[in-house]
């Protein structure tokens, strides 16, 4: 499902409920929200928002351990909320039998052997001899996140002749993040509109089937020729800056135009 990355104001209120803190730890200032341009097509857009922040500087909103199934590759993550209003995750205890070069991550979903993933947010390497840095910017995650649900190792390219090492750019080591960031809209409400000019698309119910008029309730849409994002968020009763959260790696071309074809979620569940 192809998603945008939040940009603009937020629609939501400075006064959100903010989840008791988990810990604390000195923010990096390394983390600075920039463009990106995932797909790397000249036109397309997508940069972190300029929101208020989502937790206090310092607070720890996320912690895991990425392991390989061996157990004998691991880093220890915790991911901490910076003063520029995105967050930096704090790389320690990374440990392995075998040295080689490394690359960590951070994915929407991952499986063990899994290939590369696009999507894939801080993506940060070192050599064989090396050693991950103290700290790495999620700043192109954007303010909210908590769509990345995992952290992987994936062993890099050296060098040299790599055909004895298979298992290059393949997931090694996993970890999950369960994340203490408050849902900046918990009463969000998605509602069925009719077909229009400039949205177009099918929208789909839970169990895959095409809704008609107004009846059912959308979970996804299939984004046809000519669509743009203010439209469609009209179309279902919400505004950009909500589709943006519910789709924070959508690409979007200047004019606000989304790629035919593409498919936007509507379930703030499957965000």
């Amino acid at each position: 499902m192809s998603t945008l990355l939040l940009t603009g104001c937020s629609v939501f209120g400075d006064d959100a409920p903010l989840p008791k803190p988990t810990g604390h730890a000195a923010p990096s200032a390394s983390a600075t929200p920039g463009p990106v341009d995932g797909s790397g097509a000249a036109g397309d857009t997508a940069q972190p928002v300029a929101a208020p922040q989502a937790v206090p500087a310092g607070t720890v909103v996320a912690e895991t351990d990425a392991v390989s199934k061996s157990g004998d590759t691991s880093i220890h993550v915790r991911v901490v909320a910076n003063d520029h209003g995105t967050f930096d995750a704090q790389l320690s205890g990374y440990r392995t039998t075998q040295p080689q070069p490394m690359s960590v991550q951070f994915r929407r979903t991952a499986q063990h052997g899994d290939g590369g993933d696009s999507e894939a947010v801080a993506t940060t390497r070192w050599g064989t001899d090396g050693q991950p840095p103290a700290t790495v910017s999620l700043a192109d995650g954007g303010p909210y996140p908590d769509w990345l649900h995992t952290v992987v190792l994936v062993p890099d390219q050296s060098d040299g002749d790599d055909s004895d090492r298979p298992w290059v750019h393949k997931v090694l080591a996993i970890g999950k993040l369960s994340w203490s960031i408050p849902n900046p809209d918990p009463d969000l409400n998605v509602t069925l509109g009719k077909a229009r000019p400039g949205a177009y698309g099918y929208a789909f119910d839970a169990d895959d089937e095409t809704l008609r008029g107004t009846d059912g309730v959308p979970v996804s849409y299939r984004v046809n020729e000519g669509d743009d994002q203010s439209t469609i968020a009209k179309r279902f009763g919400i505004t950009v800056d909500q589709l943006r959260w519910l789709n924070p790696t959508m690409q979007t071309r200047g004019n606000g135009w989304v790629l035919a074809g593409s498919w936007i979620n509507l379930d703030p569940a499957s965000r």
